[in-house]
Parts: structure tokens; C-alpha cells; sequence
């Protein structure tokens, strides 16, 4: 099974001045590069891991960020971010997210619910930790696809994290095989311990331009892990 992942694309019609590494003006040619060499490589699935603009308040934004999506070459989930729109505005946008896809006997839940805490943290409430434990009931791998980073216990926690990421593993037991998020924009190699395995992607809006690309065998365990760069051109720059 192959994931393609593109996150953090901050759409923005002006120039960024307060953040100039991103690069989100130039959002809808990334992502149509973006998906265009998706085409080549052919995902199962293609996972939008939030902030697809840069401020909340400009949701006509994400109108033209869903029709270029429409032109994925597979299935895609997205879900909002810290910078998007509450997810029941989001929605009315970008196709809803559903509460789970199966795909090569393996389960991805999304969780574009969750709550931003202090210092970009979010937190998983009591209802969706239900919903995750029923949903994980079956034998297969769940993957978990949220915006904010899912760190498995005891390796990142004091960077964006989840402030109850120990009940979020604890109550998914060995369901969870592997987390997968945006929203660091610089994104990590592949972490793992004991109580799991998670993937950060990069922004795509940040030099030079990355997306993700996960292969992975049917108990969701990773075969390989590879960043692709959309190549830099004059309609780019």
C-alpha cells in the first residue's frame, strides 16, 4: 500500500511578510505540481494533512484548493489544521473526511476534531478516544491521521504534541500502527519505540517544496519512507 502526504500548504493571496520562508501565495501551482508527479508514483490513497491556508478567514481560498484536489490521482482525506477554519466550515469546502477508509486491510481514521491546546499542542477528547477505541475493534492495523504531531511516548513530546498522546496510545493498544501528521513544518525521519511508529511530513509550502511518500505492507508496518520535491520552475518562482 502506498500513502502519498501533502501538508501545511497556507494558501495565501499576498506574500507572507511575517513568515517569509513560506511560500504560500504560490500554494495552488504547488499542489497542481505536486499531484501531477503523484500521477507518476500512484498512491493508494493521498492524505491533505491541514493547514491549506494561512488564515481562517479566507475560505474562499479553499474552493480552488478543492477543485485542483479533485484532480488527485486516487482517493484523498483532508482535514483542517490549526490555521483553517473549524472543521464544520472546512467542510463546506473540501469533500467531508469520512470516519474511516480501508484500504489493503488496513484501517486510516482521521481526526480532524481534535482540540488546539497552548503552544500549538492539541488533545484528543473523551468522545473521539471512544470513537477510536470502537473503530479499532477488527483484525487490522489502524493508522491515525490528525494535523499536530502524534509522537509516541518518550520521543518528541516537548516539540508540538498531543498533551494526552500516552491515553491515545494506551486506549488504541497494538491497534495503532502508525500515526501519521503535519504541521512541523520541517517534519522528522520516521520515530519509533515500544508503543509505536509516526511519520511528520514537511510543508509543502517550504523549500523545496516537499510531499511524502509511505509504503507499507498489510499489518501497516513501513517498507520505505521518501520525500519528493516538486521541481522549482518559472511558473514557481
Amino acid at each position: 500500500m502506498r500513502i502519498g502526504i501533502i501538508t501545511d500548504l497556507h494558501y495565501s493571496m499576498t506574500r507572507n511578510t511575517a513568515c517569509p520562508m513560506r511560500d504560500g501565495e504560490k500554494a495552488c501551482v504547488l499542489l497542481e505540481a505536486a499531484l501531477k508527479q503523484l500521477c507518476s508514483i500512484a498512491p493508494d490513497v493521498l492524505l491533505v494533512g491541514g493547514d491549506l491556508v494561512n488564515d481562517p478567514n479566507e475560505v474562499g481560498l479553499l474552493d480552488t484548493l478543492a477543485a485542483i484536489l479533485e484532480k488527485s490521482p486516487c482517493p484523498y482525506i483532508a482535514i483542517p489544521g490549526n490555521h483553517d477554519p473549524m472543521p464544520e466550515v472546512f467542510y463546506k469546502h473540501i469533500p467531508k473526511v469520512p470516519e474511516f477508509l480501508d484500504i489493503s486491510g488496513i484501517r486510516i481514521l482521521p481526526f480532524p476534531e481534535d482540540a488546539q491546546t497552548d503552544g500549538y499542542n492539541a488533545r484528543r477528547s473523551e468522545d473521539s478516544l471512544k470513537r477510536q477505541e470502537q473503530l479499532s475493534k477488527g483484525d487490522f492495523p489502524c493508522v491515525s491521521f490528525q494535523h499536530v504531531p502524534l509522537f509516541p511516548p518518550g520521543t518528541m513530546n516537548s516539540l508540538y504534541h498531543y498533551d494526552n498522546s500516552e491515553e491515545i496510545y494506551s486506549r488504541c493498544g497494538d491497534k495503532m500502527a502508525l500515526t501519521i501528521s503535519g504541521h512541523f513544518h520541517f517534519g522528522c525521519m520516521p520515530l519509533c519505540n515500544a508503543s509505536g511508529f509516526a511519520v511528520i511530513a514537511p510543508a509543502l509550502c517550504e523549500r523545496n517544496y516537499p510531499f511524502v511518500l509511505l509504503e507499507l505492507d498489510n499489518r501497516a508496518c513501513l517498507l520505505s519512507y521518501s520525500i519528493h520535491y516538486v521541481g522549482i520552475t518559472d511558473s514557481i518562482d
